[in-house]
């Protein structure tokens, strides 16, 4: 399933608008960071996000030197308090420049509340200005609620899977297991980005396919062999928990899943939707 690009009067203007409204109802200001003073504020805030204690997943200085390079490092502000971040860099696949969105993230006691949504809006039309009309990032298939968030909230899809892509992660959110990661893809002038960015998420009611992956009377996933044009894997509601509570079962989750999709999404199979009960819907 591919999507229709929309041949917009000026994207890009559509894009920065799209973008201070959704910073307006989030109520923050989304901009560039620019002071030393932030970029430590980032550092800190991307630690505690993803309670991390080990080596910082952003330093300061990688911070700094990413700015000062022209790439993408933003943050949602409420009054001088930074309350969400993202950082990413430009990249080239097939010859075309995209910006590949490396870390997005909303401070634990104001998520929930639309930040990332405008966070999002305004790497878009960040991107938009400067040519790249595609930004890709790397995220937990596992994870249901980003899953949805990427898919339904801002019109992109899921077109490729790394197994372990950057080995053991021992953060508050991994926990220690294998950093298997689906390749997310965001067209940003498509007619569903365009939807999305007006606050239009498309309803998705249950769909009919063959299911490749379940969950099983006792909670273990249960995979199967199924092929077609229309494939359903379901994610557990929140592997975040699962993780703490059982890493076993959340281990056999997370192998169970790689199974079940990966592949798939090496033969062009891509996931647009995800059901309210999360139901991965894969189709070709």
């Amino acid at each position: 399933m591919t999507d229709t690009q929309v041949d917009l009067a000026s994207p890009t203007a559509a894009a920065r608008e799209t973008a201070r409204v959704a910073a307006e109802r989030a109520g923050v200001v989304v901009r560039p960071l620019e002071a030393l003073a932030e970029f430590e504020a980032a550092s800190e805030l991307i630690g505690r996000i993803w309670d991390d204690e080990g080596e910082p997943k952003a330093p300061v200085n990688l911070l700094r030197a990413l700015s000062h390079a022209g790439d993408f490092v933003a943050g949602a502000f409420r009054g001088t308090e930074l309350v969400a971040i993202s950082l990413g860099f430009f990249g080239l696949a097939d010859a075309e420049l995209h910006l590949h969105s490396h870390i997005t993230g909303v401070a634990p006691d104001v998520q929930g509340r639309s930040l990332g949504f405008a966070l999002k809006q305004f790497q878009r039309g960040w991107a938009l200005e400067r040519g790249a009309r595609t930004i890709e990032w790397t995220a937990d298939p596992l994870v249901r609620a980003n899953v949805r968030f990427n898919l339904t909230k801002l019109g992109a899809a899921i077109v490729g899977y790394h197994e372990n892509f950057y080995g053991l992660l021992t953060d508050g959110l991994n926990g220690t297991s294998e950093s298997d990661r689906a390749v997310i893809r965001w067209d940003l002038t498509s007619e569903r980005s365009a939807r999305a960015a007006e606050g239009v998420s498309d309803e998705v009611l249950p769909v009919e396919g063959y299911v490749v992956l379940r969950a099983g009377g006792d909670g273990w996933p249960a995979g199967n062999a199924a092929d077609g044009d229309v494939l359903l894997a379901w994610i557990p509601n929140d592997v975040v928990r699962l993780r703490r509570e059982n890493a076993q079962l959340a281990a056999a989750w997370r192998r169970a899943l790689r199974e079940a999709i990966g592949p798939r999404l090496g033969e062009g199979y891509r996931a647009e939707t995800i059901t309210r009960d999360g139901w991965l819907v894969l189709t070709r």
